[in-house]
């Protein structure tokens, strides 16, 4: 007698969720992590309202737990009933269209150690959709991560200081841009993410560690010029990642944490921050690279709340651009 084939099972179990909806989970072999997979939600009961994925699942078969380390690509894909989505720490890698086409996915918290976000991982959820999400820049942010940039951008874009990474293909077919600058807090570059940005010459970088680089994040792109801050350069150079780029160093007025002096003001490292001399009885104004104010001082000791670059001005003498 014959006997029917069984489809393999495609996942190894599942549990529920702190919200209590049921995951599944296929373990990642050779170790004690899994990742959150699509069961086939068709025959599943696809999860609704408010998820928090837990950071660790434990199998009631064998009782064994496990650290829960990737979403996988289209593991939620039209769970069109989802509303919001709360992504633990342990969790460091998104897969491609993870929550694509969730169309009623509003809420989204991402952890801050992400090392890749898929492409098109967020793809028409109601969070993208939503155009007052969006910049006047022509970009979209979750978290501290650069989503996407509309494709009909043009000229230059500055990425938002505290941005940690981008997602894969963030900028991807943005074929009119000409320079992107990334923050000092710039950590992770994804994979394609400025693939086709045929018209980019200019790549500007404001972290002095060259961040990660994902599989071919230039692709198709020529003759651009990496723009590091100064004294940088040999470090980008040394990075297997970067090695062979057209680097450049940026300093002009910039200047690392060493003495910074004018005919009229003098700024010197501190912990903590920085102290002006010279302009007692003017106030100084402290900006980020956006032009955000961050802090106003008589002279002295001003703190400054991270690493980063600033700008400094008053009255009488030309704005300090400072990379602390």
């Amino acid at each position: 007698m014959l006997l029917a084939a069984t489809a393999a099972r495609a996942f190894d179990f599942r549990a529920q969720a702190p919200t209590g909806q049921w995951l599944y989970y296929t373990v990642i072999a050779g170790t004690t992590n899994v990742k959150v997979v699509n069961p086939d939600w068709d025959t599943k009961t696809p999860p609704t309202g408010s998820l928090q994925i837990p950071a660790t699942a434990t199998n009631a078969d064998d009782g064994v737990t496990y650290t829960v380390t990737e979403i996988d690509s289209r593991a939620f894909y039209t769970c069109d009933a989802l509303t919001a989505v709360e992504i633990p720490s342990s969790v460091t890698s998104i897969g491609q269209l993870a929550f694509a086409f969730c169309t009623s996915l509003a809420d989204i918290e991402l952890p801050s150690g992400l090392k890749q976000i898929g492409f098109q991982a967020f793809n028409s959820c109601a969070y993208i959709n939503d155009l007052t999400n969006w910049g006047e820049d022509g970009t979209i942010y979750i978290g501290n991560y650069i989503i996407q940039a509309m494709s009909s951008a043009t000229g230059v874009i500055t990425v938002a200081e505290g941005t940690t990474g981008t997602a894969n293909g963030a900028f991807y077919g943005c074929t009119h841009l000409e320079r992107i600058v990334l923050p000092a807090s710039i950590t992770m570059i994804g994979a394609i993410a400025f693939q086709d940005c045929l018209a980019m010459d200019t790549l500007e970088i404001l972290a002095t560690n060259p961040p990660s680089l994902g599989h071919n994040a230039f692709l198709n792109d020529e003759n651009f010029t990496v723009l590091v801050p100064c004294h940088s350069a040999s470090t980008y150079s040394a990075s297997s990642s970067w090695r062979g780029f057209a680097i450049e160093e940026h300093c002009g007025n910039d200047v690392s944490i060493e003495e910074v002096a004018t005919s009229t003001v003098t700024i010197i490292p501190a912990i903590g921050g920085i102290e002006i001399y010279g302009a007692e009885g003017q106030r100084l104004t402290i900006s980020d690279v956006m032009g955000r104010p961050v802090a106003e001082s008589l002279g002295g000791y001003v703190p400054l709340p991270s690493h980063g670059v600033y700008i400094v001005a008053t009255k009488g003498i030309q704005p300090l651009k400072i990379v602390y």
